[in-house]
């Protein structure tokens, strides 16, 4: 029966399509994409300026502080001579709600009915309030040069998934920090005129987890064993491993997990231009490249402790390695993945002393992303995961209203569209197109010192999904076979505080 059970073992390593034994992650994936509810479309963070959130993001050519570095450094120039200084911090609450429609797992070819992971109806929250940093430095050197340092979140968000809920062999945690160093040199060639240029360093650091069904793994080993007996005419033990097959498929009682991590630091630059077609108008361009990196890290497998006996005896031949492990050892892993350029137009029209017009417009070249292609360093074969995102625009109005000599309060509203199209919408990145509304107001204790708070409402379209972890159709199948159906209904609230000083 040994026999039996290793020669139906190696049948089915040599199959082209190896559905349960290897689920290969999507989860680096989530390690780099996994910013599910950042504040703006794609996993970009959205807010890094307090002065410009209280705008909705549309006041990239007024250039009032140094957190212009940001949205358009050419406009350091404006800023008066000397040193300046805005430190941010933001407060963001998102709220998402998961509804499941019937979530599911199943086994191709075992002949086996899809079982369901979760209970339709079933409701999960995954997301916590947390604090995100930004901080900006100038320098004017003289009427025509100036210099300026961000330190900013550029991406970045945390989903947190109960461990039992339906998506779980998709994902069950994912976090995103990155991290960005920019300086920026800006320089008046002309009296109207202002240009920049500048280097973007960028860490990237990511964090995902989930479960890994091994019941359908051994299921898949222990049918492919039953084959091979019928085969050889013992009909009786066909049917024994076939019952035990059974016994352990899609059971969560059987379930192991993965935890993936990894990190990488990568270069981009960008390019400014801001002209003041007279003395209340102003218009800008802004440019900043996409960054590649390549996420290195480790895959650590958890295996199940509870496998019966006459299961774990049959999971002892090839292709296991004499532990029920298949080639789910721990390895490095890596990921290629490279973040969107962006081009913004942005315009600023003081209309009278009291009053004054901004709107942006940013282009988003997110059609880079066809697929996910995660790299492990031993021989298991890489995960492919579809993404297929496109090009996206976000378009935002603000307006400011100057009540006194110390008080200037603003509005703004914005639209901005997902890159993610529905029908490869997933667990790690439920995003969808949403409408941002903001307000904020400018405070100044002195001719010196400052400060900005913002206050924004982010509303995103419900984003149905249903997407099954197959590989796309790719042999061999690095994949679990299981599909997450539901809806999801997000929001956020954010409040900015923003300081400034110059000295």
């Amino acid at each position: 029966m040994h026999r039996i059970l290793q020669a139906g073992a190696r049948a089915h390593a040599d199959r082209p399509q190896r559905s349960a034994p290897r689920l290969r992650l999507l989860a680096l994936a989530g390690l780099a994409l996994c910013a599910g509810q950042a504040l703006a479309s794609g996993y970009r963070f959205g807010t890094q300026s307090a002065a410009a959130e209280g705008t909705a993001n549309s006041n990239g050519a007024e250039a009032v502080d140094a957190s212009t570095i940001f949205t358009n450094p050419a406009g350091l120039t404006r800023l008066g001579k000397g040193w300046h200084v805005s430190g941010v911090l933001d407060y963001v609450d998102p709220k998402v709600k998961f509804t499941d429609a019937g979530s599911y797992i199943s086994l191709p070819g075992s002949g086996f009915q899809p079982k369901a992971t979760s209970v339709a109806g079933d409701v999960v929250e995954p997301t916590k309030a947390t604090f995100v940093p930004h901080l900006y430095g100038a320098y004017k050197a003289s009427d025509d040069l100036a210099y300026g340092l961000g330190i900013f979140v550029p991406s970045g968000a945390k989903l947190d998934y109960r461990p039992d809920w339906g998506g779980r062999y998709n994902v069950n945690f994912v976090e995103l920090k990155s991290l960005a160093f920019n300086p920026n040199v800006a320089w008046k060639p002309a009296k109207q005129l202002s240009v920049s240029a500048g280097l973007t360093l960028e860490y990237m650091h990511g964090d995902i987890k989930r479960a890994v069904p091994y019941g359908n793994a051994y299921a898949a080993g222990l049918l492919a064993a039953a084959q091979q007996a019928a085969a050889a005419g013992a009909s009786g033990i066909a049917v024994q491993l076939q019952q035990q097959a059974a016994q352990v498929y899609a059971n969560p009682m059987f379930d192991g997990g993965v935890h993936v991590k990894g990190q990488d630091w990568g270069l981009g630059m960008n390019l400014a231009l801001l002209w003041e077609l007279d003395e209340q108008t102003r218009v800008g361009v802004a440019w900043r490249s996409g960054i590649r990196h390549k996420l290195k890290g480790s895959a650590d497998w958890t295996q199940p402790a509870t496998l019966p006996a006459n299961v774990l005896a049959a999971a002892t031949g090839a292709p296991y390695d004499g532990k029920g492990k298949l080639d789910h050892n721990d390895s490095g892993a890596s990921l290629e993945v490279k973040t969107p350029d962006s081009v913004s137009f942005h315009i600023f029209h003081q209309l009278n002393k009291r009053w004054a017009l901004m709107a942006d417009t940013t282009w988003h070249r997110q059609s880079t992303l066809e697929e996910l292609r995660i790299k492990f360093d031993s021989t298991t074969p890489p995960s492919i995961t579809p993404e297929h995102w496109k090009n996206v625009w976000r378009a935002s109005v603000g307006a400011q209203y100057q009540f006194n000599d110390k008080l200037t309060l603003r509005a703004g509203a914005a639209r901005d569209k997902s890159p993610v199209q529905g029908q490869y919408r997933g667990a790690a990145l439920p995003d969808s197109d949403r409408d941002w509304l903001a307000f904020g107001m400018n405070w100044k204790f002195s001719a010196q010192t400052s400060v900005d708070l913002a206050l924004g409402y982010v509303k995103l379209k419900d984003a149905p999904m249903s997407i099954t972890d197959d590989g796309e159709g790719e042999k061999p199948c690095n994949c679990s076979n299981a599909t997450v159906r539901g809806n999801y209904q997000s929001k956020a609230t954010t409040l900015g505080l923003q300081l400034n000083h110059s000295f």
